[in-house]
């Protein structure tokens, strides 16, 4: 077997990322009537159930019963991107902008403001009491360059009074030499990023569901 040597993969990569000058729909941070508009018509990449992706997941557990969970995750889903505050390496969420919908359903469509100015069109494409499942693509930031889109779920799993909590991120590349590109980062820098965001999260759902189990309790 042929194994591609250093010159064939860095053509590649310049090949690629020769068309990386071309604007992205709806790539400015505060983006026009116009743009917004097109950026909610823009079509969301096929999602390939059998193609390679770089994974990734992390899990935390929430003291609480998976209904209280769940329940509280619905009327808080919409404000998911308010924990994901970024770490040194990736920047976090500055602000969301609906383009269709309440993120709230299969369908729905949002445009998220990264701290950094970069920016990606998001879109639900699974919703469940127990799953919340998004695509990501048109990323604005130097990854985007390597990547066709991501999934992103989030899945809650009961255990008696606890609810256990795993966020998985895939990354589709665009060519065969991007997986590779993409790895340290997904593996390192985002895995970071996941961590930060779940242990808020849970953080935050422990603290609103405390007072009402005092409230049974007593």
């Amino acid at each position: 077997m042929v194994r591609p040597n250093a010159f064939s993969i860095c053509a590649v990569v310049s090949l690629v990322l020769s068309g990386c000058g071309t604007p992205l729909v709806g790539a400015d941070p505060v983006p026009s009537t116009s743009s917004a508009d097109h950026a909610g018509d823009v079509a969301r990449p096929e999602l390939e159930l059998s193609a390679d992706f770089e994974k990734i997941s992390v899990e935390t557990e929430i003291q609480a019963p998976l209904a209280s969970v769940t329940t509280w995750f619905a009327d808080r889903g919409a404000a998911f991107g308010s924990f994901l505050t970024g770490t040194d390496s990736v920047p976090g969420v500055v602000s969301t902008e609906s383009l269709s919908g309440a993120w709230s359903k299969p369908g729905d469509r949002r445009r998220v403001v990264f701290s950094d100015n970069n920016t990606a069109l998001e879109e639900i494409t699974d919703r469940k009491p127990q799953l919340l499942q998004y695509q990501i693509w048109n990323l604005t930031n130097r990854t985007g360059r390597y990547i066709r889109y991501a999934v992103s779920e989030l899945e809650f799993m009961g255990n008696g009074q606890a609810t256990r909590v795993r966020w998985t991120y895939s990354f589709r590349p665009k060519i065969w030499p991007d997986g590779y590109l993409i790895r340290p980062y997904v593996q390192n820098d985002f895995r970071k990023f996941m961590e930060v965001g779940l242990q808020a999260m849970r953080d935050k759902a422990v603290t609103d569901l405390a007072p009402k189990r005092s409230a049974r309790s007593s």
